[in-house]
């Protein structure tokens, strides 16, 4: 799902990771905190201790974050659903769920859990804020205190709004899937985000022409992070309604073009990848498929070794996760390429290649699907 992560620990079994951009606003965080906050409410303060009631804050903050994932993850799991990882990143974070909830109650569930628990954790620092002076606390962690608890609250109200992919979209999604199918109340659940989506991007523009600067565009940062977000759930349902009770071997691609290990990669851009029009080439030998050769791999050498670089130089070997029986269910197929983030298999039958399967082949039978429906309207 995420570009540049970095694993950062495993809590209840479930992979916690950073993604780059979450350095981005951690520093932007720290910095504003120390500059403006703090100083705001304890101008005697010296830039030490500003800092550093600014980097607890923002750890405090992000350690909320994870327990708000966590408290989805956890409901999840309850209800049989399978957790990838949580990753936080430039916008705050998310749990990456294996499967789609199978119920309404259940997708209610465990988008609602999220928000109560920054709630109680909003609670559990309010009163520690509140008792903080009669505790002997420093006015520091008084300041702390107060910022953890109104961030967390703020974090609450913030995602019940109705736009994928915060939980309040969910929520939504939830309430009209109670009466209709999945892929209906997906579709009007992202249609509402597209409108948040659009609100948001128009209040950005309105502080930036107010002379707001940088502050206008966070709105519109989070607008098409909403509007990619919204967009994925869609295809996803899409994807899954087309794909219902199919096989791997009615949407695969049958009879592959495939390359001899001996190929040169010029002859192979040349003569199969450009000629045919297809970026993922299986490797096959005496009738004995090796593995794929694809696109990305053939940018990696420069263009002068091509004519003296044999495919068996730089083919994938295909691992066992990469390869797909006929018979596979195609819905299993769409759960392991979320699962896994791969996106093109080979299809053995014992042993021979009969197919591969790509997502760009399964997207483009959603078109089709898509445009015979409305064709037939």
């Amino acid at each position: 799902m995420w570009g540049r992560s970095m694993r950062l620990t495993r809590i209840m079994g479930i992979e916690i990771r950073l993604d780059a951009s979450w350095f981005v606003i951690a520093a932007l965080l720290t910095w504003s905190l120390s500059q403006g906050y703090v100083p705001a409410l304890l101008p005697a303060t010296d830039a030490l201790q500003r800092v550093a009631a600014a980097l607890v804050s923002m750890l405090a903050l992000f350690g909320s974050l994870i327990l708000h994932e966590l408290a989805h993850a956890t409901v999840a799991r309850a209800h049989g659903m399978g957790v990838n990882s949580i990753t936080l990143f430039l916008f705050g974070g998310v749990a990456e769920l294996r499967d789609e909830p199978p119920d309404a109650r259940t997708e209610f569930r465990v988008a609602i859990a999220g928000p109560v628990a920054s709630l109680a954790i909003s609670a559990v620092f309010a009163l520690g804020w509140w008792a903080a002076p009669a505790l002997g606390l420093s006015d520091l962690v008084v300041v702390v205190l107060g910022y953890v608890a109104l961030a967390n609250l703020v974090l609450a109200v913030f995602n019940m709004v109705p736009a994928f992919p915060l939980d309040g979209g969910r929520v939504l999604r939830a309430w009209l899937w109670r009466s209709r199918d999945l892929a209906g109340a997906t579709r009007i659940a992202g249609g509402v985000s597209n409108v948040v989506a659009f609100a948001m991007i128009g209040l950005g523009v309105i502080q930036v022409l107010s002379g707001s600067g940088v502050v206008g565009i966070w709105p519109v940062l989070l607008a098409l992070f909403i509007l990619t977000a919204s967009s994925a759930a869609r295809s996803r349902v899409d994807l899954a309604e087309a794909l219902a009770g199919r096989t791997v071997r009615q949407v695969m691609k049958h009879d592959p073009v495939s390359v001899d290990p001996s190929l040169t990669l010029a002859d192979l851009v040349d003569g199969v990848m450009l000629r045919h029009a297809v970026s993922f080439v299986p490797v096959v030998e005496a009738g004995r498929f090796l593995g794929v050769v694809d696109l990305p791999t053939v940018r990696g050498i420069e263009r002068e070794n091509w004519p003296h670089t044999r495919v068996d130089d730089v083919f994938q070997a295909m691992q066992a996760a990469d390869v797909l029986a006929p018979n596979m269910d195609a819905g299993d197929l769409l759960d392991r390429m979320v699962r896994t983030g791969k996106r093109k298999f080979a299809v053995l039958d014992r042993g021979r290649l009969v197919g591969v399967v790509t997502l760009g082949d399964l997207m483009a039978r959603v078109r089709l699907k898509a445009e015979l429906a409305q064709h037939a309207r």
